[in-house]
């Protein structure tokens, strides 16, 4: 096997792709196996840049990454493009250049993203990827053929590497829809638990591996990355609100007013962390612009916390690697009764309106441990998700 070249390419459109394939570059950087990272369509739109600690992670471990100045270009405007990029980059890392010229910088950024040639960009940026190796291994959060880039990129890539496919959330609820397989599909799926393998007969091969995002090496490994000190300032409890946009919230008027209501409270600490799609250029009301916190990372914010409140969010499963106090807010889910793990929910997580929160906000004490063994069974299915991916690797890679 060592006079095999092996290479690893991670395929991240978004930073919710990132977050579940920077644990698998990790993890195949240990079996001392060459891995790239491609920072794929959100990336290069400049909607999202890359984050700070994943960024660190690879440059320490001399994982390199892929953005849009290195892609194959043919064309004129390709190539104009780059230039426009690496301008916006220059201004949003410049602190006095006001917001607003930022943003006209990223919105022309935008509007020649939607001239490009998205399949041929992928195609040409996977056709010199893929010179002098052997065997490659790209992986990808899922495939989809409306993203352009990743589409050319993983239909060039079919037949000549196996594409591994990971999610970008764990499978925690049912969906109404079955997922339509396409003409193309990936060659493997590793998969969060048994309810996302039963979705995704169309890939013959398919192993459960629970979420590798959170494993308990991966958030070791971030922990060693969070700069941030956590300092108990008083003896009250922090409560930390994750919450989504009025697209995911069945009653955004009664949202804001519990939340108006949450912050007028003196008896506990409240923070609102917005999710980064859909809420992170959104204005929050004058009376929560105190406790509205743009700037801490999910992880950070929720090692801060001792009570986690959510009715909408993937997110939620931090909180359960972190052993947090977690309320689930039935009563603002457009979900409500389709998630997988409800069922086995204890009474006091599944709240269903304003007077129940408050009650189980009061009752609940900091040195009481939670019941989040309904969750935990969503990401940890199968034991040890890095043992499961490290053990499926290795396999894989002796064949």
């Amino acid at each position: 096997m060592s006079n095999i070249k092996t290479k690893a390419i991670f395929y991240a459109y978004s930073n919710n792709a990132l977050d579940h394939l920077a644990p698998y570059a990790v993890l195949c950087h240990e079996k001392k196996i060459e891995c790239v990272i491609i920072y794929g369509e959100d990336f290069i739109k400049l909607k999202v840049v890359p984050k700070n600690n994943i960024v660190q992670i690879f440059k320490d471990l001399n994982i390199s990454s892929y953005n849009y100045p290195k892609f194959e270009k043919n064309g004129f405007i390709e190539k104009l493009y780059s230039y426009i990029w690496y301008l916006a980059n220059v201004i949003e890392k410049i602190n006095f250049i006001p917001i607003f010229f930022k943003n006209k910088a990223k919105g022309l950024c935008n509007k020649f993203f939607q001239i490009l040639n998205g399949d041929l960009l992928g195609k040409n940026t996977a056709e010199k990827l893929l010179e002098n190796t052997d065997k490659v291994l790209v992986f990808t959060d899922s495939w989809s053929q409306n993203k352009k880039i990743q589409n050319g990129f993983l239909s060039y890539v079919k037949g000549k590497a196996t594409i591994i496919s990971t999610n970008h959330t764990p499978w925690h609820f049912h969906r109404s829809q079955p997922i339509k397989p396409s003409s193309l599909n990936e060659d493997v799926a590793l998969v969060s638990n048994k309810w996302e393998a039963d979705a995704k007969k169309f890939i013959k091969k398919r192993e459960v591996i629970g979420t590798l995002r959170y494993s308990k090496k991966w958030l070791s490994l971030l922990d060693k990355y969070n700069k941030e000190k956590i300092i108990k300032e008083d003896n009250k409890k922090n409560i930390l609100v994750l919450a989504h946009s009025e697209t995911h919230t069945s009653d955004w008027k009664r949202m804001i007013n519990l939340l108006h209501k949450l912050v007028v409270k003196k008896d506990f600490n409240l923070s609102i962390l917005p999710h980064v799609r859909g809420m992170a250029n959104m204005k929050p009301p004058k009376e929560l612009k105190k406790v509205w916190d743009n700037s801490s990372s999910l992880d950070a914010a929720v090692k801060k916390s001792d009570i986690v409140i959510f009715w909408t969010t993937s997110a939620i499963f931090e909180a359960v690697v972190r052993n947090k106090k977690i309320f689930y807010l039935s009563f603002l889910s457009k979900l409500d009764g389709n998630y997988i793990w409800q069922k086995d929910a204890p009474t006091n997580i599944i709240i269903k309106d304003e007077i129940e929160l408050f009650s189980e906000i009061a009752k609940y004490e900091i040195k009481d441990l939670p019941n989040n063994i309904c969750f935990q069974k969503i990401i940890w299915p199968e034991g040890d998700p890095w043992s499961n991916a490290s053990n499926f690797l290795d396999r894989f890679l002796t064949k």
